[in-house]
């Protein structure tokens, strides 16, 4: 026999030696804790799937509600949100800077403005005719160049014409107190004809935004 044998039946013969009673209480005692110990383990093992399967199921029902129809028409409804906020602010920037455009042309004459120059032309020919002036010519160009800084010179406007000394000072005079950036050059007066004539340069200048 071997030992393990041996160790067996010198414990029936132990059990032998009790009372009967005593001797069901310890098959029992022992029946017990072999169930109890079998129940542990599986417990443990139901436990530890039951734990992973809930983490499982929390992972998946999060990126169901993540990915849900719902969960993208609220993601759309954000960014139209935002995209209308973003267009609004863009509208009232514009807004802001086209009336500020506005307001500094009209005061200042900063800005150079195509219209504003239209005008002008406008107002030079019609103050020559009350001066007497004959305009013979007015050639304008664009330059669009820089001048100065931030100063852009925009047309050279180059204007031959005849009339007395005084009337070309006055319209001289009337260039340089209009409401803009302008500069007077290459002034020649021949005074050896039958009537004076001129010629000069203007260019018109403003500030680049």
């Amino acid at each position: 026999m071997n030992p393990f044998d041996d160790q067996l039946t010198a414990l029936d013969e132990q059990l032998e030696a009790y009372e009967p009673m005593q001797r069901w209480f310890i098959y029992i005692v022992i029946a017990l804790s072999l169930i109890l110990m079998s129940w542990m383990f599986f417990t443990s093992d139901m436990i530890d799937e039951l734990s992973s399967l809930q983490e499982e199921t929390s992972a998946l029902e999060t990126k169901i509600t993540q990915n849900s129809p719902q969960a993208y028409q609220a993601k759309i409804a954000h960014i139209n949100k935002a995209l209308l906020k973003g267009e609004a602010q863009i509208t009232d920037l514009a807004s802001q800077k086209e009336i500020l455009t506005l307001q500094m042309s009209q005061s200042q004459g900063l800005l150079f403005d195509n219209r504003q120059y239209a005008t002008i032309l406008d107002r030079l020919l019609e103050r020559s005719v009350s001066l007497g002036l004959k305009i013979q010519s007015m050639q304008s160009d664009d330059t669009d160049k820089d001048f100065y800084g931030k100063v852009k010179q925009y047309k050279a406007l180059k204007i031959t014409g005849s009339g007395n000394f005084r009337s070309i000072a006055a319209f001289l005079a009337f260039i340089e107190e209009q409401k803009s950036l302008v500069e007077v050059e290459n002034v020649v007066i021949r005074s050896n004809e039958e009537k004076p004539s001129f010629e000069m340069t203007v260019k018109y200048m403003g500030v680049a935004l």
